[in-house]
């Protein structure tokens, strides 16, 4: 007589961009033990991958994850690691004045939110009559780079939607990833700066934390961001 099939829970929650409302179960033992594994390579391109193919395994409602808003897909993932492993992440914060002394701390996912709200304002002009139009980049952005300057690049072109200049608009889903490289690499500065502009002012997932020395009393400030401060 085979074993009977475990029941699993649904949950549902509104994404932080557009209010989406998903379903989703929690990680199963199998999942919890790659996600695991893959914290423990410290490999980033491996870490998102390991992420990618566990969120799209949780939803119940399947969208392709690697085109949310790198926030929305922090965001999920935070919420579905609550409900798998509960609600509070046990840390321990390095004292920097004292070798090998560490402070406990629980943080509770609940409290975690964007910094700033989301912004529908999107478009960068150069000119008049031409300029960008923005979305926010995606998890995909930070897996196809390997250093911080490929990611910075990465970042840059995957939040560029389209192009306009006069009456043409040009989708740059419609153009080779080589063609899109070469614009990005014609900006002036004055340009470049300002799609960096827009990706440092998107919304993040932020929790600052402020401790202390309980042996010292030297006060200590720590803002978490990204999924590896949270895992």
């Amino acid at each position: 007589m085979p074993l009977p099939k475990n029941d699993v829970p649904i949950y549902t929650i509104k994404l932080p961009s557009n209010g989406q409302q998903i379903r989703f179960r929690p990680f199963l033992v199998k999942e919890q033990k790659v996600l695991l594994i893959a914290l423990e390579s410290d490999d980033d391109n491996e870490i998102a991958n390991t992420l990618i193919n566990t969120l799209e395994s949780c939803l119940i409602d399947k969208i392709n994850v690697t085109k949310m808003p790198i926030f929305d897909f922090e965001y999920l993932y935070l919420q579905i690691r609550a409900k798998s492993v509960g609600e509070v992440v046990k840390l321990k914060l390095k004292c920097h004045d004292q070798e090998n002394t560490y402070v406990d701390y629980d943080l509770n996912v609940d409290d975690v939110k964007l910094d700033k709200p989301v912004t529908k304002e999107n478009t960068i002009k150069f000119s008049d009559n031409y300029g960008l139009i923005m979305k926010y980049p995606t998890v995909k952005s930070f897996s196809k780079a390997g250093s911080t300057t490929e990611v910075n690049f990465a970042l840059i072109k995957d939040s560029i939607q389209s192009v306009f200049k006069d009456d043409q608009i040009f989708d740059t889903d419609t153009v080779s990833e080589q063609e899109l490289t070469d614009f990005v690499e014609n900006l002036t500065q004055e340009q470049y700066n300002k799609v960096i502009e827009f990706i440092n002012n998107m919304p993040r997932l932020l929790h600052k934390i402020n401790y202390k020395n309980p042996n010292t009393g030297k006060e200590f400030n720590l803002n978490l961001q990204g999924m590896k401060d949270f895992f």
